[in-house]
């Protein structure tokens, strides 16, 4: 029996668009800041499903409709929306979906504008190719510098992609990087500038679309077999290291601080979280050594 989709319904946090039979673009939609709710797992979650089933579509593009934002980060404020199914949360079934993501049988491209720091960039870690704006995009993972444990794949991801040192440097710092030097690292795979950037990834995804489907997948399957994807074991085990790392007291005192000083309004925090989130310090416990 064909497989047959239910209605997409969450243009609010996705926005589906079918450019081609071949050729998808999903459009995270939810400004100000394109925060990751359990609202946007919803949607992704569904979105991979009927990607796996589909038998046409060998390319899906994500990117953002908030020029500022490709996703904030995780939204720090607890959510209302509710699920049934505690195991389809996004805290107990991240591991699972990165990896699902990771082999679909279609092709994943993220086209990054903005800040995509915490669990954004983990997102775009587990894609495919990820192509930034030179003047726009930011990239992050400020989890350590915010208290907590980096849970959703950072760990898991950027040593395979930067190597071990680099790794540390983007986990431990928590400061943004730019384009140009996370293309540097590999971080992401190029750093395009502004104007030119939708164009080369429409024509990338467009070429890739106009390929036979079995040799892309048979590819990108060795590729995976070849490199490695993260253990299952090691996500859930980050994604447990940072469920308790939000219960710990200096944790809780430095979210709260980092709320009073403005994080997740589309201000001075957010545009600029690297260094503010060494403020934070400071306004906790003084005018440190370091500063």
């Amino acid at each position: 029996m064909p497989y047959v989709a239910e209605p997409w319904s969450y243009d609010d946090v996705l926005k589906l668009t079918k450019v081609s039979s071949a050729y998808w673009r999903a459009t995270f939609n939810a400004p100000l800041l394109n925060l990751f709710t359990p609202r946007t797992y919803a949607a992704l979650r569904t979105l991979v499903e009927i990607l796996e089933n589909d038998r046409a579509v060998k390319v899906i593009v994500f990117d953002s409709s908030v020029e500022d934002y490709f996703i904030a980060h995780w939204d720090l404020v607890p959510s209302e929306d509710k699920t049934d199914d505690e195991e389809t949360t996004p805290i107990f079934d991240w591991a699972n979906f990165v990896l699902r993501l990771a082999r679909l049988p279609v092709v994943s491209i993220a086209e990054v504008r903005g800040r995509t720091r915490g669990h954004g960039s983990e997102f775009i870690l587990a894609c495919d190719m990820r192509f930034g704006s030179v003047e726009k995009a930011i990239f992050a993972q400020p989890e350590a510098a915010a208290g907590v444990h980096c849970g959703g794949g950072g760990i898991e991801w950027l040593p395979r992609l930067v190597n071990r040192s680099r790794a540390l440097e983007i986990l431990l710092g928590g400061e943004d990087f730019d384009a140009t030097t996370a293309a540097q690292y590999g971080y992401i795979n190029r750093a395009i500038k502004d104007a030119e950037l939708s164009a080369f990834v429409d024509n990338f995804a467009r070429r890739l679309a106009g390929f036979d489907r079995k040799p892309l997948l048979e590819t990108k399957r060795a590729v995976n077999d070849r490199a490695g994807l993260p253990r299952l074991t090691d996500l859930l085990s980050s994604m447990q290291d940072f469920v308790r790392a939000c219960t710990w007291p200096e944790t809780v005192k430095r979210v709260k601080t980092l709320f009073e000083m403005g994080i997740q309004q589309d201000g001075p925090v957010e545009r600029d979280m690297g260094r503010h989130l060494h403020e934070a310090s400071i306004k906790m416990y003084g005018k440190t050594e370091e500063a």
